[in-house]
């Protein structure tokens, strides 16, 4: 028996469309035009993970600027102090802005008119995702009193879209909370703060329901410095019924030793384990993805389990294909041959 593979999210850049998609989120191109660049970059990714074989796949998420670089620019209430920096090597080039007004999205966070376009393409669209309230306003994060303040506004923000998605044929939508995992991890934040900030995000959603965590992953450098996964089944415990898929990162060696914490993870839960680290350039063999799934094979069951990357790909050190794509390929491998 094997077991299902997917993915998280954003999936590897082509270098010719680079220069047209840096134009795009720059805003120097036509809707028209716009519309075009990112139709040839998700209908070229849907078929890359289609013939590769995955049994689940997204749009590649290049309506994104880099997962969340862009947030800024769909929401109100922000006053920029710090633009992004020319090269975004590490989190402190990210834009910063001071929350000055009520946050508010007009036109939408951008992901249920990326799905509306990619479900029109050859092969549609499986999975899709929505970033967390703490990503919506990343560029103001360090203003918790105003943005616990807005809280209840920006969550249902990330609420109608993710509603929005379901009803529109979404099978399954997936909230990005990385912040959260993070957090967690560092004793920031605690379970139960975590997990009612969460459940509100998925209320009426009608389609299965995954969320990620991870500890970040910016040129291959995580936020967090407590790279942990056993914290966040504490949080999964307390969203019992609301969640279906936990599509967790565990490709660090301390991950791997906690993992029998996910023995306490709801029975009707499933757990897609990120067990192939995008971050690396070192190129996983067939048989260590297969040691590592078939060991949480033993602690969830091979019913339960799913098999993907750790993270998107849009964040790579170096967006290197051959080496994310032979990742993918023993990846689907390993998973077929368990």
């Amino acid at each position: 028996m094997g077991v299902r593979t997917t993915v998280v999210g954003s999936w590897w850049l082509h270098p010719e469309m680079e220069k047209d998609l840096a134009r795009h989120h720059a805003g120097h191109c036509s809707p028209q035009a716009s519309e075009a660049i990112l139709n040839r970059a998700a209908a070229k990714a849907i078929k890359e993970q289609r013939d590769l074989g995955l049994d689940e796949w997204t749009g590649g998420e290049y309506h994104t600027d880099n997962f969340i670089l862009h947030m800024h620019k769909v929401i109100t209430g922000l006053e920029i102090d710090k633009p992004q920096a020319a090269d975004v090597f590490d989190y402190d080039d990210m834009t910063h802005a001071r929350i000055v007004g009520k946050i508010s999205a007009p036109n939408g966070l951008g992901y249920l008119e990326a799905f509306r376009r990619e479900k029109k393409l050859p092969g549609g669209v499986k999975k899709a995702a929505v970033v967390a309230p703490y990503e919506v306003v990343v560029a103001g994060r360090d203003q918790m009193d105003s943005l616990t303040a807005q809280m209840p506004a920006i969550t249902k923000i990330v609420n109608q879209e993710l509603r929005a998605m379901a009803d529109e044929g979404c099978a399954n939508v997936q909230l990005d909370a990385p912040i959260f995992g993070g957090e967690v991890n560092m004793g920031m934040m605690t379970a139960q703060q975590a997990a009612d900030l969460i459940a509100p995000c998925f209320e009426g959603v009608k389609a299965k329901k995954s969320l990620h965590f991870c500890n970040g992953n910016l040129r291959g450098r995580p936020i967090s410095h407590a790279l942990h996964c056993a914290p966040w089944v504490d949080i999964l415990e307390r969203l019992d019924g609301v969640i279906d898929i936990a599509a967790f990162e565990v490709k660090y060696f301390f991950q791997w030793i906690e993992r029998d914490s996910f023995k306490r993870m709801p029975k009707k839960m499933q757990l897609a384990a990120g067990i192939v680290d995008e971050g690396s350039y070192w190129i996983e063999s067939v048989q260590k993805i297969r040691e590592r799934i078939a060991d949480w094979a033993r602690v969830v069951g091979e019913e339960r389990l799913w098999v993907s990357p750790s993270c998107g790909f849009g964040r790579h050190p170096s967006r290197s294909i051959p080496v994310l794509r032979a990742k993918m390929e023993n990846m689907v491998e390993a998973a077929c041959t368990l």
